[in-house]
């Protein structure tokens, strides 16, 4: 049997081979309107490797994969499994499930909420400067 470290590092190495190649059929192969500009950011393999979870978002120029985008690629699930089990070598080939990777969305607005902040907090210090000068 399989050490957990061993087990780990083959859902790992699995999970790499899975992005790279749905990404390249999303690319590719998915003729859907609404898959355009979808970008795999990351795969999470569960624990048996029969089910992989696909993190996706938009492409540089499109920074929101909406949720019809999602709902076009689980529907397309079936297609991109039966595309990715002609380019992997693997026993079983893991069912998918699309979701949305809000990471660099929040970034951004997190980031613009703090420049609100440090540009609130330098207009209140230019304010409390001119009240003490008078």
């Amino acid at each position: 049997m399989l050490s957990e470290e061993r087990k780990a590092r083959r859902r790992k190495m699995v999970a790499a081979v899975v992005k790279q190649e749905v990404s390249a059929i999303i690319l590719g192969e998915v003729k859907d309107p609404a898959c355009e500009g979808a970008v795999v950011s990351g795969v999470k393999m569960n624990k048996d490797l029969s089910c992989a979870v696909i993190a996706v978002r938009g492409r540089e120029g499109k920074v929101d994969v909406t949720e019809r985008t999602v709902v076009a690629l689980n529907r397309a699930s079936t297609f991109i499994r039966r595309e990715l089990r002609g380019r992997v070598e693997l026993r079983k080939i893991p069912e998918l499930r699309f979701i949305e990777d809000r990471g660099l969305v929040e970034s951004i607005r997190i980031a613009q909420l703090l420049d609100d902040l440090k540009t609130d907090s330098t207009d209140a210090e230019e304010e409390s400067g001119d009240k003490t000068s008078v």
